[in-house]
């Protein structure tokens, strides 16, 4: 899909866009090869949210050794990734590291006093003069700097917030709004990473979500296989065959901070192991699978 998108951006304004299908993700990188050589020069390819890619391997692969390949002559390529996921990168392949060979920059996070920059920019041009109060401006750009320091964020707890004012008639959206605005945005935000993971990873979760609500954590990863393959069954899907498969997944989700991991020791007799416990309210993850499932039927 984005390499087709690539294809068109570069073919010229008579061309017909590149057909969706029919035609392989081959066939897509010739012709995107085709149109850098007929372009010639330095192509810079500035990918937001790289993370979401369907296959970063397959593109962070091919575009860099195209011209090593022999695939372009008369083109440079060059390549940035922007995303918020520090675990990214280990999620590449050993093959596309190499050939990489890339260099990380980090940005730091926004502070208080410059989120609040941002903020009231953004609120001279979304509000009515007098309807913000400085204060709730404060309050979100403190709360997103405790947070993430995510320019985002602050402004998603300002425009939630005076929409949570909107409905409730006031006039005036205070600090009152702002804090009740940031249960509203970190649910909505919980809800859009769980949407994220694979199909497996989530009824995965779901599993951990039911041991949660029935007080039975922390777990060990066998039990939690137990009620995920109950939970794939119910979905009417093929749940993994194998623990060390459930193992990885639940490796997985601690790293992206959905679980918290206990390290057991028990000698001789009972071994090394690990159990998981789930990081955020249970109620999240079984009403966002149940939309979920709804959406699929």
């Amino acid at each position: 899909m984005v390499v087709r998108q690539l294809v068109n951006r570069l073919l010229p304004e008579e061309a017909s866009n590149f057909p969706k299908r029919g035609l392989g993700t081959g066939d897509a990188f010739d012709e995107l090869n085709t149109q850098l050589d007929r372009i010639g020069g330095t192509h810079l390819f500035v990918i937001d949210e790289i993370d979401h890619l369907d296959d970063a391997n397959t593109l962070l692969y091919e575009l860099p050794r195209a011209r090593a390949n022999n695939y372009i002559s008369e083109a440079l390529v060059g390549i940035v990734g922007i995303s918020n996921d520090y675990t990214f990168r280990q999620s590449l392949s050993p093959k596309v590291k190499d050939t990489l060979m890339e260099t990380e920059i980090s940005f730091s996070p926004y502070d208080a006093g410059e989120l609040q920059t941002i903020l009231r920019h953004r609120a001279e041009k979304a509000f009515v003069d007098g309807v913000c109060d400085q204060s709730a401006i404060a309050k979100a750009a403190a709360l997103a700097a405790q947070d993430m320091g995510n320019a985002r964020q602050a402004i998603d707890f300002l425009r939630v917030g005076s929409e949570v004012a909107e409905r409730e008639g006031d006039r005036h959206v205070i600090d009152d709004h702002i804090e009740r605005a940031r249960t509203l945005v970190q649910r909505g935000r919980l809800q859009n990473k769980i949407r994220d993971q694979t199909e497996n990873a989530q009824y995965i979760l779901e599993a951990i979500a039911t041991l949660a609500k029935e007080d039975e954590l922390p777990a060990r990863s066998k039990e939690v296989q137990t009620v995920y393959e109950t939970v794939a069954d119910a979905h009417g899907a093929s749940p993994l065959t194998t623990l060390k498969s459930v193992q990885d997944h639940l490796s997985d989700l601690h790293m992206l901070g959905f679980l918290i991991r206990h390290e057991q020791n028990q000698g001789r007799s009972g071994g090394q192991y690990y159990e998981y416990e789930l990081d955020l309210d249970p109620n999240i993850v079984v009403e966002t699978r149940k939309k979920i499932a709804e959406q699929t039927r």
